[in-house]
């Protein structure tokens, strides 16, 4: 396989502070739970990009160089607001989709879609009212929203049925039988909106989880009455 160039933490679906044991978490759900590994039905092409970025990452002195490499053209930033959110954010930088990381060299408008996964393109509203999701602080109002949505997890084939508790610009809630690691990717196809999101917290109680997400693209489908109004002035 080629060298990957690509943000390996990305394909893992996991932040660049995250503990050796989240990463082996990680690339076993993808693996295994998620089937991606070929002797379950998976691509051998995602199941090989997997396996080489968890062989860096997987291995503390690999990860240290590889970190080492990744900080280098940082030095003479002018923003330190640049590191803040690279992790979630990175993709657009990137210009590859959060959900499946094909990338794409137009700069997403208005109904841009992935010509592999047809996941939205759009980035979500940011700011500082964004920048609180990520340490999982609800920093923008959110509206109760009951509704039926379908979960498309990367590396696992077909969907997730979920419920959406609540919803703001920059994030929402959901309740699904399945567990989704923090800091993963995820599609959200709800009847008013799709979205790919970020986990930033998953709490499981009696086979039932609860995922909180920051909202990393987001594309309106129809005006769902009150989707986005409050009721305070």
């Amino acid at each position: 396989m080629a060298d990957e160039r690509r943000n390996l933490y990305r394909i893992l679906f996991v932040q660049p502070e995250a503990p050796t044991e989240v990463i082996k978490a990680a690339h076993r759900a993808l693996m295994n739970t998620m089937r991606a590994h070929p002797d379950l039905g998976g691509d051998h092409e995602a199941a090989a990009r997997y396996n080489a970025a968890y062989h860096v990452l997987g291995d503390p002195e690999r990860r240290g160089a590889y970190d080492r490499a990744r900080r280098r053209p940082l030095r003479n930033s002018a923003s330190a607001d640049n590191t803040v959110t690279s992790g979630p954010t990175s993709w657009l930088a990137e210009q590859t989709c959060p959900q499946c990381q094909h990338p794409f060299s137009a700069k997403p408008v208005t109904g841009s879609r992935c010509t592999r996964c047809d996941s939205p393109l759009v980035p979500a509203p940011s700011g500082e009212r964004a920048l609180g999701e990520i340490i999982g602080r609800r920093r923008g109002e959110r509206f109760d929203r009951d509704i039926g949505v379908s979960l498309r997890l990367p590396g696992q084939p077909g969907e997730t049925g979920a419920r959406l508790r609540d919803l703001s610009l920059t994030g929402l809630s959901l309740i699904c039988a399945l567990p989704i690691a923090k800091g993963s990717n995820l599609r959200v196809v709800a009847p008013n909106f799709d979205a790919v999101a970020w986990v930033v917290a998953c709490r499981g109680n009696r086979g039932v989880h609860t995922v909180h997400a920051r909202l990393l693209t987001l594309e309106i489908l129809r005006a769902g009455r009150g989707m986005f109004v409050s009721t305070k002035a």
